[in-house]
């Protein structure tokens, strides 16, 4: 840790260059129309200076060492453009820049499908943008890297960010967030989760990421009922360039990578790949990660229409951390670390995507857009099975086994196959007061999960390794149409209205052993109905209704693979109402969906120096799918309908340019999450109403502060986050409750061609800057305990 302090305060030292700094100011207008592009993206290659237009679409860039830089501008619907610029010292640099509309240089249709457009779309959301990307992200998983926006916070399974890490927004679970990358469905469509660790060093594919908050604007994939994460992987570049990383840190943390980029050939043609990897020892005992990761992608651009191809994934192992520690064993520095899980639990898992993206400019004013996609996911985890029974395990003479017990050294491994494929059109129309969006969602999703002792001692011949105690097959169909129209009612007041409707369908079958099978239905109208007033150049309202409609989890209504357990235990059957004969009506789901209705209202404020928001949410729930405290036996945490809830709250955001040098900017979260009505029984059978009471997981305080300072090649930044307490239960049980906490962050990053050192770059992360031994997240009697103070410093080169 004192290297790396050293190494900040060097890499600091070396860039102070006794020379007068430069200004560029000026404007970026849309070719066709000369008209200013609000909120437009300007910034400088290699360097961590950057900004966004004003309403007049201006911008102004200070504090520039004199040399030759590469400024960048872009804005969504936009081709990028990039221009070279010389700054001697004192100068002031006037720059008048002009932006096409983009035709082939990515899929338009598709980011306006998914993302919320500022004083356009009446939704709360948050931008992290490329520059920020290249200025914070070193090894980090997606979760961390996104906390700090409004509303969001996150936690890890190991503690150091890196393995299994988990991201809420509004306190909603991450299988509540829609996740969608170049407008491609990630959440699992049997489990709704987003297993970020499947994704290893990803983010440095990335160009930009937006998350909204509350249902969200995109029309199609996962139902958003937190939040949504919209994920760009980067635009080719037509520059050619090479790419290499070096990093290193606490934990063994040690990452390395390789990028090559071949610019435009025969002027159509562009060819990306990046390899990487990724390896640590993790803070808490056995939650080591080993990743290798590959994003490989193609491009051909006509005149009218451009064609993408995208191979992504990575081959990872880990070891299993997925069971928390008792809340007092925090205090101690060898406990916290503790891992009840041993050196047999590991993971491997593999889950590659391909994408094929399609864009075509039919007409001036029509645009057809498809994704054509499919992921395959397989691998399998191994945990202790000592716990078990003969008849857990169906090693008892109605099977053909004589077994009296399982012994010490018993593993269980549990594989998953999953297999999707999915087709996602989508038509545009531009007319006179707006435009009109169509399009549909059609997706196939199979799965084979099936479970054996894979090592155990003394068992009989033919069981380890081969004779499965659970299989079975799931499936899932879905398909969904849908239509968005943007209307200008006024040349400042716009109305956004939507409707999907969704088929969603269930499926088991081919269960071994027991013979359950299966369909299970569902059908949902979603409309969303929002309006945004442009008061002035600088100021705007906006305000929202939508309603939402999510189905359970495939595990809610039968977890086959528990389905050997003993009765004494209490026996794990299908999830239906019971059927004259005694047998489950599988047209009845005792679990339902949950649906939302969800307000919001906000105000925004935007000047060259300031940006202003404010938002109010209510949520309201019928049947919402929340915790009951505690995991299942794969880490997981238990879930039930409460009859209803509320979420209500106040967000506020803020952008503050001090200086030329020096930024400020913050957001907070200030909320309400009750159970209305919500009923319980105890094992007696004894009801308990628990109407009042806070929902387990949601703290009722969010709130981040972030100092920055940037200068020609050096970024320094300091965060800030404070997250309130909050229960891990429904009953208020003090035990179970997370103690509130803050913890401190720095962010560092030098372009070293200051020093004559070209194409060479550093920057690193400090974590726990302060080394407070807190506690990230809890489920029941289960807390997660964040790593102490730690780092992690990368050397980048690229030509």
């Amino acid at each position: 840790m004192k290297r790396i302090i050293s190494a900040v305060v060097l890499l600091f030292l070396a860039t102070i260059v006794q020379a007068q700094t430069g200004v560029i100011r000026g404007t970026v207008r849309s070719l066709s129309e000369n008209a200013p592009l609000v909120g437009a993206n300007v910034w400088i290659i290699r360097t961590q200076l950057g900004t966004a237009t004003d309403t007049e679409g201006r911008f102004l860039l200070s504090g520039i060492p004199p040399g030759e830089y590469q400024l960048v501008a872009s804005y969504i619907g936009y081709s990028t453009k990039t221009t070279r610029a010389r700054i001697e010292s004192g100068d002031t640099l006037q720059l008048d820049i002009r932006l096409d509309r983009e035709i082939i240089s990515g899929p338009r249709v598709e980011i306006i499908a998914t993302r919320a457009q500022e004083r356009k779309n009446a939704v709360p959301h948050a931008e992290f943008s490329k520059q920020a990307i290249d200025a914070r992200y070193t090894v980090q998983d997606m979760p961390q890297l996104l906390s700090e926006l409004p509303s969001t916070t996150w936690y890890s399974e190991g503690g150091n960010g890196l393995g299994y890490n988990y991201l809420s927004i509004r306190g909603f679970g991450q299988r509540r967030i829609s996740v969608m990358i170049n407008g491609v469905p990630q959440n699992d469509p049997e489990d709704h989760n987003v297993y970020w660790i499947d994704f290893p060093d990803f983010t440095a594919n990335v160009q930009s990421i937006q998350v909204q908050r509350g249902a969200g604007s995109a029309f199609y994939g996962p139902p958003a009922i937190g939040g949504s994460i919209n994920i760009q992987t980067s635009y080719f570049s037509p520059e050619r360039e090479l790419r290499a990383t070096v990093a290193g840190g606490s934990f063994a943390t040690r990452k390395f990578s390789l990028s090559y980029n071949t610019g435009v050939l025969k002027d159509k043609y562009v060819f990306y790949a990046r390899a990487s990897q990724l390896k640590s020892d993790g803070y808490r005992d056995n939650a080591w990660v080993d990743f290798r990761s590959y994003f490989f992608g193609a491009a051909r651009y006509d005149e009218n229409s451009s064609l993408r191809l995208h191979i992504y994934g990575g081959p990872i192992k880990d070891g299993l951390a997925y069971y928390g520690i008792p809340r007092d064993a925090n205090k101690d520095d060898s406990l916290r670390r503790s891992n009840v899980l041993g050196k047999t639990d590991i993971e491997n898992f593999n889950q590659p995507h391909y994408e094929l993206l399609y864009e075509r400019t039919l007409s001036k004013n029509l645009r057809f857009n498809s994704s054509l996609f499919y992921i395959r996911g397989y691998g399998f985890f191994d945990y202790g099975g000592s716990w078990g029974t003969p008849e857990y395990f169906r090693l008892t003479p109605e099977y053909g086994y004589s077994v009296e017990s399982i012994p010490a050294d018993a593993v269980i491994r549990a594989w998953v196959e999953n297999n999707q494929v999915g087709w996602l059109p989508q038509l545009a129309l531009k007319h006179d007061r707006g435009e009109l969006i169509i399009g549909a969602e059609m997706r196939y999703h199979r799965s084979l999960h099936w479970g054996r002792l894979q090592a155990g001692s003394g068992l009989p011949e033919g069981v380890v390794g081969e004779r499965r105690y659970y299989e079975y097959k799931g499936g899932k169909d879905i398909l969904s149409a849908y239509a968005h129209e943007t209307w200008n009612l006024r040349p400042n007041l716009v109305l956004t209205a939507d409707v999907q409707y969704t088929f969603k369908q269930y499926r088991l079958f081919d269960e071994k052993f027991i013979g359950t099978d299966f369909r299970v239905p569902y059908h949902f109208v979603n409309p969303r109905l929002g309006l945004n007033y442009n008061a002035s150049p600088k100021l705007h309202y906006y305000a929202s209704i939508s309603r939402t409609s999510r189905e359970p989890r495939l595990k809610n209504l039968y977890d086959a693979a528990e389905a050997s357990t003993p009765a004494s235990w209490g026996a794990v059957v299908p999830e239906f109402a019971t059927g004259p004969d005694g047998q489950p009506d599988f047209s009845k789901p005792l679990v339902r969906p949950e649906t939302l209705m969800d307000y919001e209202a906000g105000v925004g404020w935007r000047s060259q120096r300031v940006q202003l928001a404010l938002n109010l949410y209510y949520m309201d729930f019928r049947d919402e799918i929340i915790k009951k405290g505690g995991l299942d036996r794969f880490g997981q945490p238990r879930t039930g309908n409460a009859e209803r809830t509320l979420h209500k709250g106040v967000e506020l955001s803020a952008q503050l340019r001090l200086t030329p040098r020096w930024s400020l900017s913050g957001n907070a979260m200030f909320a309400s999450n009750r159970l209305v009505r919500y009923t319980v029984y105890n094992s007696s059978g004894e009801a308990l109403r628990l109407d009042g009471n806070p929902i387990a997981g949601f703290p009722d305080v969010l709130g981040n502060l972030r100092l920055t300072y940037a200068w020609g090649g050096l970024y320094l930044s300091l965060a800030g986050k404070y997250v309130g307490g909050y229960y891990t239960d429904n009953f208020k049980n003090q035990d179970n409750y997370l103690d509130p906490y803050t913890v401190l962050d720095l962010n560092f990053s030098v372009d070293l061609a200051g020093i004559g050192l070209k194409g060479l770059a550093l920057k690193g992360t400090l974590s726990n800057l302060l080394d407070r031994r807190y506690l990230m997240h809890g489920e029941g009697a289960e807390f997660y305990p964040a790593a102490t103070r730690s780092g992690i410093i990368s050397v980048e080169f690229s030509k």
